[in-house]
């Protein structure tokens, strides 16, 4: 029974071999190189990072017997105590279990005798941040001015826990979470040295599950192979870690994409039939459609999602007939429901009702795109669509104290105006369906365009200086002489100042801006979902 677990057996040994610290270890190297080594240092980060491992490579270089080196020999006595933990001038102190004023006055006491084998003696405080307040106080002047060839190595994961009086006395290091393609590529070097055959999705599981921890990917793989022994899949780091398995996954994804709420429905039925946990496996969906989303996205996905090439080329294969607008509608969905989720008294209802809604997206469009279809549609016909002819009183002279006069020449101005829509409409469908509602006449050289209810988006849309010259450009064309084109806004509620868009500008729904309307109308559309920028229609 003397088996030793992997992250115990590949432990680095070197600066070299710690993964993912290159900034830390660079400069522990140069230190030692220059004879400029801190008396005091505070390794930070989160758990499984390489702090103790970096602070017992660190009191080898310092006391290997080719040393201080950065690169220590770990074969003299020296380094081959201080792997073995057995060492006498390197000492590990556990903060948790020394949390007293007392202990770190014995740890005063011990510092007056000369180191006993090498050139320094090293105390390694792990869990630093367990200290009481008052060992930490006791610890000040001795961290401050320890005496010579003594060092101090603090290493906590709850920095913000350390007095900022110990901060001011050491040297800090700020310990990362490890990269996932990082944590593959050594978790694959592993496998092979220990003759174990583990596939790539297998590999990219049990670094997700780490979580950036190297040394807790060591302890999962560990505990996957005692249970599937020299063929690692996939499907045994689930059941190991209790995940959806990624068939079921992958199937239920297909299912809604495909627009089969009934075998997403029933996925889910067999899954809670088997004990599984819905939590999980909606997150295995979200991280399923993500990885989708970012494959469709950058050919550089691989190396975001730290998957293999071949796993990158079936989410291609499986992703070919799913349209990017669909995933991420999808993944909108399932972190509404993570969060309704962890609230809802029957969690199950919440997931079934989000696939379903899932699976009726594959119809819906947004209305963007519909918006495209009809400017499409309109350049295949070569001229926008017939409107009804405007009514006459809109280009007779009128007497309203808020209106220009109107000019005799009513039809021949009309017939003008419509000529002005037909043109700019040719070019932006969007904008002729505004200027549709305009109220148009015609003083000197001022074409004078009212809008009975002006409104936010209507004023920032014509004001555009693109649309500006569009709009003054075309009017001059048909009326045969350059003409300035003015815009009058109308509050909804005559005289009421603050329905006034001047002075209070306001957004209208999308759904109630005409060309949505119109698109509504033309596709027999119905709105399903709003929300600013973002209203989706479907058909009915």
């Amino acid at each position: 029974m003397s088996y030793q677990v992997l992250a115990r057996r590949w432990r680095p040994q070197t600066f070299d071999e710690v993964v993912g610290q290159e900034p830390v270890t660079r400069t522990l190297k140069n230190a030692l190189r220059q004879g400029r080594v801190a008396h005091a240092f505070l390794f930070a980060g989160p758990r499984g990072v390489g702090k103790t491992t970096t602070a017992r490579i660190l009191a080898k270089a310092l006391n290997c017997e080719k040393g201080p080196t950065p690169d220590p020999c770990n074969q003299c006595p020296s380094c081959q105590e201080i792997t073995g933990g057995a060492a006498v001038d390197c000492v590990e102190i556990d903060g948790a279990s020394h949390t007293g004023v007392e202990h770190m006055r014995d740890l005063q006491e011990r510092l007056i005798y000369q180191p006993v084998r090498g050139r320094s003696k090293v105390y390694i405080i792990d869990e630093a941040h367990m200290l009481s307040l008052s060992a930490f106080n006791a610890l000040l002047k001795t961290l401050e001015e320890p005496p010579s060839k003594v060092f101090f190595i603090l290493a906590t994961t709850q920095p913000h826990k350390v007095p900022p009086t110990i901060h001011s006395r050491c040297q800090r290091h700020e310990f990362r979470r490890i990269g996932h393609g990082l944590i593959v590529e050594r978790l694959r070097a592993i496998a092979e040295a220990e003759r174990v055959e583990v596939a790539s999705e297998a590999l990219g599981s049990v670094a997700r599950a780490a979580d950036g921890s190297l040394r807790d990917a060591q302890s999962i793989l560990d505990q996957v192979i005692a249970y599937a022994g020299e063929r690692v899949t996939a499907e045994a780091v689930a059941a190991v870690l209790g995940w959806t398995a990624p068939e079921v996954v992958r199937a239920a994804a297909a299912a809604c994409f495909a627009g089969d709420a009934g075998k997403a429905v029933e996925l889910v039925g067999e899954l809670a039939a088997t004990g599984g946990d819905l939590h999980a496996f909606l997150f295995d969906l979200l991280e399923h459609l993500r990885s989708l989303l970012v494959v469709k996205l950058t050919s550089r996905a691989g190396e975001i999602l730290g998957l293999a090439p071949e796993a990158v080329q079936d989410l291609e294969r499986w992703g070919a007939n799913v349209e990017i607008p669909h995933v991420e509608l999808a993944l909108r969905f399932l972190l509404d429901a993570e969060w309704e989720m962890r609230r809802a008294s029957q969690p199950r209802y919440v997931l079934e009702v989000t696939l379903v809604r899932m699976a009726e997206a594959r119809g819906l469009q947004s209305l963007g795109n519909l918006v495209k279809r009809l400017e499409s549609l309109e350049g295949r016909l070569g001229a926008a669509p017939d409107r009804p002819a405007p009514q006459p009183e809109l280009f007779a002279a009128q007497e309203k104290p808020s209106l220009p006069e109107r000019p005799a020449t009513a039809t021949g101005l009309e017939g003008q105006w419509d000529e002005v829509r037909r043109r700019i409409g040719a070019e932006r469908r969007s904008l002729a369906v505004l200027l549709a509602e305009a109220e148009v006449a015609l003083e000197g050289e001022t074409v004078t365009l009212t809008f009975a209810n002006g409104n936010h988006f209507s004023q920032s849309t014509l004001e555009e200086p693109e649309v500006r010259n569009l709009v003054a450009s075309t009017v001059s064309a048909v009326f045969g002489r350059r003409l300035q084109v003015k815009y009058h806004f109308l509050p909804s509620s005559a005289g009421n100042r603050e329905e006034d868009p001047a002075r209070n500008p306001r957004r209208i729904p999308a759904q109630d801006h005409p060309l949505v309307r119109e698109a509504l109308e033309i596709f027999e559309g119905r709105i399903v979902e709003g929300g600013e920028g973002g209203d989706v229609a479907s058909p009915r």
